[in-house]
């Protein structure tokens, strides 16, 4: 097996560090491939190892690359000032990486879009009280589903990238980070699944059509919520730790049945992804679930693990945690759902941070790199280029010497 390092970066990024020196720099550090967002939401990052421009507000919900004029038919997403002002950026990464033997890929957020969800509610997750969340677009919603086969097509088509990296194709789980939330009630592992749970028409409609009665159960949720947020006691109650969801799923026979329609809503769109990728020429890396971590819990979120692995050219596990047995742990579920990568098809890929608070030493970092390349990774991806300190970035190429260490 062939392994590869991996690094996810941002166009502007790009702009402000300019191409030879990113190339430079992540050639010196062991990296075969770079992954450049193209498509992205809201984000404020620090840039610790620069003394300008270091902080960095993104344009949220744009598109950097620049698209095909007619790439959707109903939603679409706007052009970012990137795409407009330098829309050479992708081209021209992409003929410097060619010729230093870096391979490129696209990196697209999908259903992750508070700007789409505000202009158009239809579109937009709907919870057990009838409101409308803003933070995210339902996978079951067939405008929805169109736009994200349409937008990775589109990404693909430019013919800049040999796979892309497909984030946010799920039901992403209430308490999104960003606008500023405020919430005084119980919000664990159960209540945070209840109220992520989308009752939209069309997520009702699959419902029923499996033979759930989607009324009752949207009531009961409702009702639960009320329960556990008001009750008298409820202020000494220790938080779910996933414990009493696994229960609630087993004693509710219906929400067992709507978690698995909702697994298949993904499972079925994913599909539609890779075929409009591959018509395009491209390879598609599907990620683990965005919120819904570690992965015994992506299944929050609608992503079926066994069935992207069975589905998509690769599977990119975000395995952020500070320690190396969580790590271990979440390559453990991963092939315990899909078995080791020759059995699964999808490559696996590993990807963890350049940060401090989630390695602490080389040793931390390197450690965790070992565990993927035993664990039969194919890929291990670094995030990211720009926010890593310089402490940090110098571990990287201890952490790819160990990651190719076992190549065979």
């Amino acid at each position: 097996m062939t392994r590869e390092v991996a690094m996810l970066i941002y166009p502007w990024d790009i702009q402000v560090d300019g191409t030879a020196k990113v190339l430079d720099t992540v050639t010196s550090l062991g990296v075969d491939r770079l992954q450049i967002a193209t498509v992205y939401h809201s984000a404020e990052l620090i840039s610790p190892r620069r003394d300008a421009s270091v902080a960095t507000i993104a344009e949220a919900n744009t598109a950097h690359l620049p698209l095909a004029d007619g790439a959707f038919s109903r939603l679409s997403i706007p052009p970012s000032s990137i795409a407009q002002r330098d829309p050479e950026l992708y081209p021209r990464l992409s003929a410097a990486a060619a010729e230093q033997g870096i391979a490129l890929d696209g990196w697209a957020i999908a259903l992750h879009n508070s700007s789409l969800a505000v202009a158009h509610p239809d579109a937009a997750l709907l919870n057990c009280f009838g409101d409308r969340f803003t933070h995210a677009l339902c996978p079951a919603n067939p405008g929805v589903r169109r736009y994200a086969v349409e937008l990775f097509a589109a990404v693909a088509r430019t013919g800049y990238f040999q796979r892309i990296l497909a984030e946010s194709v799920s039901y992403l789980l209430y308490s999104h980070g960003h606008p500023h939330e405020l919430w005084g009630a119980r919000l664990d592992v159960t209540t945070r699944y209840l109220l992520s749970l989308c009752f939209c028409p069309h997520c009702t409609a699959a419902g029923v059509a499996g033979g759930i009665d989607v009324a009752a159960l949207r009531l009961k949720a409702g009702r639960e919520l009320q329960r556990t947020w008001n009750a008298e006691f409820s202020a000494l109650r220790a938080p779910d730790d996933g414990i009493e969801l696994m229960s609630l799923v087993v004693g509710w026979p219906d929400l067992a049945a709507f978690t698995a329609m909702r697994c298949a809503q993904v499972t079925s769109l994913v599909t539609e992804i890779r075929d409009a990728c591959s018509a395009e020429g491209a390879l598609l890396d599907i990620s683990a679930a965005v919120w819904a971590r570690p992965s015994a819990s992506n299944w929050m979120e609608g992503v079926d693990i066994g069935a992207m692995r069975r589905i998509a050219d690769g599977f990119v596990l975000e395995s952020y945690h500070e320690n190396v047995d969580e790590v271990v742990r979440d390559l453990d579920h991963v092939l315990a759902l899909s078995g080791p990568t020759d059995d699964a098809g999808a490559s696996l890929t590993v990807a963890l941070t350049l940060w401090e608070a989630h390695h602490r030493t080389a040793d931390g970092l390197v450690s965790k790199a070992r565990a993927a390349r035993e664990a039969g990774a194919s890929s291990l991806a670094l995030y990211n280029y720009a926010t890593a300190t310089k402490r940090t970035l110098g571990w990287m190429a201890a952490a790819a010497a160990e990651f190719k260490g076992g190549e065979r």
